[in-house]
């Protein structure tokens, strides 16, 4: 009988390490920060919005004029330069790592924004 609960025991350890090696770890997706920008015939709206440090970003830029100093976004601290077609979303995703003020601009420096990240 002790060698019946003996073997017992064995084999349940046995399943049980087995399972572990094979176990395949839960991952939550990251949470994502989204905000959307308009740039209108005013500027930037909202002019500045606020991001946490570290949880990855996608910030939607909507160029709803047609003046040329909006055709293109750039957000210097973070190597970005895009071209924002007219009426079109453009979507741009980056992970701030520093906390501070940093600015968003049109590509001829005029239009201004900034992104507020604690």
């Amino acid at each position: 009988m002790t060698n019946k609960i003996l073997t017992t025991i064995l084999t349940i350890s046995a399943v049980l390490s087995t399972s572990a090696i094979y176990a395949t770890p839960v991952r939550h997706r990251p949470k994502v920060q989204r905000v959307t920008v308009n740039l209108t015939n005013q500027g930037y709206r909202p002019e500045s919005f606020r991001l946490k440090k570290g949880i990855p970003a996608s910030v939607t830029f909507i160029r709803r004029t047609k003046d040329s100093c909006g055709e293109v976004v750039v957000l210097p601290a973070y190597g970005i330069r895009r071209t924002l077609p007219f009426n079109e979303p453009l979507t741009v995703t980056f992970t701030p790592r520093k906390t501070g003020t940093f600015e968003f601009t049109c590509g001829m420096d005029m239009l201004r924004g900034q992104i507020i990240v604690n």
